[in-house]
């Protein structure tokens, strides 16, 4: 991996932490889900592409902690959605399931802290129909799958979710000219709607975009 492309490597990975970390502010947009998820497959393909490079190193030293406090939020956004619809349907042992907050999933050990966000996407998939009235969507499954998927990496274990996605087979070359692509013409369009409505967002995303020459 160049210099150049280890420095894009770190915005893009910005972003994406970014983007993770505000997941309240914007998941509510399907479209963004979509390219959000996306992104995250872009940036596991082209880990694994790269994972044996010098250059990989930047992408390993990512934060574990940071990692799986991402997606402990996001496991907790759609567990009380899944907990409101168990309350409400009197499903007791699924409200019972659902029933975790972000710290009791964030205090679990590792090992018991996938097996549990592995049953909450479980649950979440057995009732999306149903939960679709409530504003879950596939994307955000999806969304919460590839984070984990990311935490996975960075504990040293093998992905659980191989989401089909075309860019699998791409080249490094070729996946960050599809990672610049997805960034210039889709997420940087769309997140301009927030410039007006959340000008604080807005402004730290475009933080994040700076690519810093090291």
């Amino acid at each position: 991996m160049t210099k150049q492309q280890i420095n894009k490597l770190d915005m893009y990975q910005a972003v994406q932490t970014y983007l993770d970390t505000n997941t309240k502010k914007w998941s509510a947009i399907p479209k963004l889900l979509e390219f959000k998820n996306e992104l995250d497959q872009l940036l596991i393909n082209l880990h694994e592409d790269s994972k044996n490079q010098e250059g990989a190193k930047l992408y390993l030293g990512s934060n574990k902690v940071a990692q799986k406090r991402i997606v402990a939020e996001k496991a907790d956004i759609l567990n009380d959605i899944l907990e409101a619809y168990a309350a409400i349907e009197e499903k007791k042992g699924l409200e019972q399931k659902a029933a975790k907050s972000f710290s009791e999933l964030y205090k679990l050990r590792n090992q018991d802290f996938i097996l549990v966000i592995n049953e909450t996407i479980s649950l979440l998939e057995v009732h999306l129909k149903a939960l679709a009235i409530y504003g879950v969507t596939a994307e955000q499954i999806t969304d919460l799958k590839t984070s984990l998927d990311g935490f996975l990496e960075l504990h040293g274990q093998p992905r659980q979710y191989r989401i089909e996605s075309k860019q699998a087979t791409m080249s490094l070359s070729e996946l960050f000219d599809q990672l610049t692509e997805l960034l210039t013409n889709k997420l940087d369009k769309i997140l301009k709607s927030f410039k007006r409505t959340d000008s604080n967002f807005y402004n730290g995303y475009e933080a994040a975009r700076i690519i810093v020459n090291v």
